[in-house]
């Protein structure tokens, strides 16, 4: 009886351990984002800022990862199907929150309305947006009550440098997005156009940056519990601020 008891403790024992060891080598992580520089981006160094800290944290943990750029409808569609197993560069989000897991953010951005320079146009809580034409990214989420109001009149584009240049233009009157991705799209594609367009006060909203994984694998709760160790890890020893002065941003 006691050799028995005892082989059914080593065998509890040793479940535990495997549930809280680190998912094996050959359990490869799919880690997606869509095209959003300086996140995310396949010409970006490390593939962009969430791609890099993400593939970092989740390596620390002890995971293999391999890393894909997709179109946004691919990473959403194939994170609730499970096709992939973590999508990064999220702002919080609770319709996507039903299908993944999210982690502790590891990166944060202020979300802005931008004008042509030297417009009138004023924000003041979304009521004010009434008269104005606002260009908005296919499918992007900026923040949930903008992203819901359809009072609004929103005009869709596929960039946020579109959205942007029509501005300029004057063909719409306001676009928005993370100042982090203004200034870089701006910077890197079209210059010229710094003169010509100003970030709104106040901001729409504050965004943390995460990732998530999907709600399909099982393990779920145990790969976001480990990126957030390894994340912790790495704000105190210098690493996570080291690997986000390799992308020139705070």
């Amino acid at each position: 009886m006691g050799s028995f008891v005892n082989r059914l403790i080593g065998i509890a024992a040793t479940c535990v351990m495997l549930s809280a060891a680190p998912a094996p080598a050959q359990d490869k992580l799919i880690v997606v984002a869509d095209e959003w520089p300086p996140f995310s981006g396949a010409a970006l160094p490390g593939k962009g800022i969430s791609i890099d800290v993400t593939r970092a944290v989740l390596t620390r943990a002890g995971f293999e990862v391999e890393t894909a750029i997709l179109p946004w409808s691919r990473v959403v569609s194939g994170a609730r199907s499970g096709d992939y197993d973590v999508v990064t560069s999220l702002f919080l989000d609770a319709e996507m929150q039903q299908a993944l897991t999210y982690s502790e953010p590891f990166f944060e951005t202020q979300v802005k309305f931008v004008r042509k320079t030297g417009s009138d146009v004023r924000y003041d809580g979304l009521q004010s947006l009434t008269p104005y034409v606002i260009a908005v990214g296919t499918g992007f989420l900026y923040e949930p009550a903008f992203d819901t109001a359809e009072f609004l009149n929103k005009f869709e584009v596929t960039t946020t440098l579109q959205g942007v240049q029509m501005v300029a233009a004057g063909r719409v009157d306001l676009t928005l997005d993370s100042t982090h991705v203004v200034t870089h799209s701006v910077l890197m594609e079209d210059p010229g156009l710094l003169d010509q367009i100003e970030f709104l006060e106040p901001s729409l909203a504050d965004q943390k940056i995460h990732m998530a994984v999907s709600k399909q694998r099982p393990d779920h709760d145990h790969i976001v519990a480990a990126f957030n160790t390894a994340l912790a890890e790495m704000r105190a020893d210098g690493s996570l601020a080291a690997l986000l002065q390799k992308h020139a941003v705070d």
